[in-house]
């Protein structure tokens, strides 16, 4: 009679350990972040706001580095070059161009689109005071 009682005690102990191990995982699969937009869920690139300087245009590598002001939701402000993957929208860019575009961001890849210069760069800057002349040129005699 004691090896059926031993027996019955093991058998409630390991179903007390399997019915709390499932209880554990179904807690934990709960546990997941669910904000995610619909474009996240189905698996689409993201879309963040960018606002910021050019500071250089680089044609040859289809690609504009920008001093960003902060994306939320996405990084704080930061120089950083940004892929462009119509090179058109380099062309109307200069050094100094106040911008806004689209940060486009799948998986690995980050690139711009909807680039629109909304300040352009003052091209009749006056030189800098290591560009002015050192001293008067001599008469002539």
């Amino acid at each position: 009679m004691r090896d059926r009682s031993s027996f019955q005690t093991r058998r409630i102990f390991l179903n007390a350990v399997i019915a709390a191990g499932i209880s554990l995982i179904a807690g934990l699969a709960g546990c997941g972040s669910s904000s995610k937009t619909p474009q996240q869920a189905a698996g689409g690139p993201q879309r963040y706001h960018l606002a910021g300087r050019v500071v250089s245009v680089e044609t040859a590598k289809q690609q504009v580095v920008v001093d960003a002001d902060d994306i939320p939701g996405f990084m704080m402000a930061m120089t950083m070059g940004y892929a462009v993957k119509n090179p058109n929208l380099l062309t109307s860019l200069s050094r100094e161009d106040k911008i806004k575009a689209d940060v486009v961001v799948n998986g690995n890849d980050v690139y711009l689109e909807n680039i629109v210069v909304v300040k352009k760069a003052d091209q009749a800057k006056p030189p800098a005071a290591s560009d002015a002349p050192a001293s008067s040129p001599q008469p002539a005699k």
